[in-house]
């Protein structure tokens, strides 16, 4: 966002919450205010506004330092579909919950809930772009800040509209993030039951990381370097196996 200077931006954040976003910028609210807002209007509980504020705040407070009258802030997600996503969220929640206190993997309930959340994420993402290709300038440098797996951007290429999208995730991915793009690229149908299980069972132990750690970015990368190792004993196994 620094490097790329934008004119307009789009904020994967319910429609309704612009004016919450926009004050943020122009420093008319601080950054308690700001997630009171957010809690207000989604209906979230605490888990899920502090899932927020860890993905969102250093993206506001860049917005806060490079804000200008000449620039635009726009949320593209629909309210509906922000709730209805993060319903699901919390089933999966749940889920992990589960598994961590358990020991056991409900797989079908799983499959349910991904097979149900990529389903909406499709929905959301195309009335999602009908709003930003209403919104976005002509001859304008517009910037969308996205999370997930997108299948196709076709659909955002106009000849008088430049369109960027910046991916928010293309850093550290969870093994759960990991399985949904695999899902994505390849077809839920095309994805076999062991390869979900062995990410969900991964995702236990990137869990347990996140637990102990003293921060999100320390337990990715311990978990990376966890994960090297793994694939690195898988291979050695398979080689001395043939």
């Amino acid at each position: 966002m620094r490097k790329a200077p934008w004119s307009s931006l789009f904020l994967g954040l319910p429609v309704e919450s612009e004016p919450f976003v926009k004050a943020y910028a122009e420093q008319k609210v601080d950054e308690k205010e700001f997630w009171s807002s957010m809690a207000l209007l989604t209906g979230h509980g605490k888990p899920f506004i502090n899932s927020l504020t860890l993905r969102f705040q250093p993206i506001l407070d860049c917005i806060r330092d490079m804000y200008a009258d000449n620039r635009e802030i726009h949320c593209f997600q629909d309210l509906k579909s922000y709730v209805e996503e993060n319903k699901i969220q919390e089933r999966m929640l749940l889920l992990q919950f589960r598994h961590r206190a358990t020991g056991k993997l409900d797989l079908s309930a799983w499959k349910n809930a991904l097979l149900e959340e990529m389903k909406a994420s499709k929905e959301s993402w195309r009335r999602a772009t009908d709003r930003i290709l209403e919104e976005a300038k002509e001859s304008g440098a517009n910037a969308i800040l996205h999370g997930g797996y997108l299948e196709s951007t076709e659909q955002l290429k106009r000849p008088n509209s430049e369109v960027e999208i910046i991916l928010l995730e293309e850093y550290w991915k969870s093994p759960l993030d990991i399985l949904r793009t695999t899902i994505w690229k390849h077809g839920f149908d095309n994805v076999p039951n062991r390869e979900i299980e062995r990410c969900l069972e991964l995702h236990k132990r990137y869990l347990d990381l996140v637990i102990k750690s003293k921060s999100v970015d320390e337990a990715h990368e311990e978990w990376t370097e966890t994960a090297r190792k793994y694939a690195q004993m898988e291979y050695r196994i398979l080689a001395e196996a043939c």
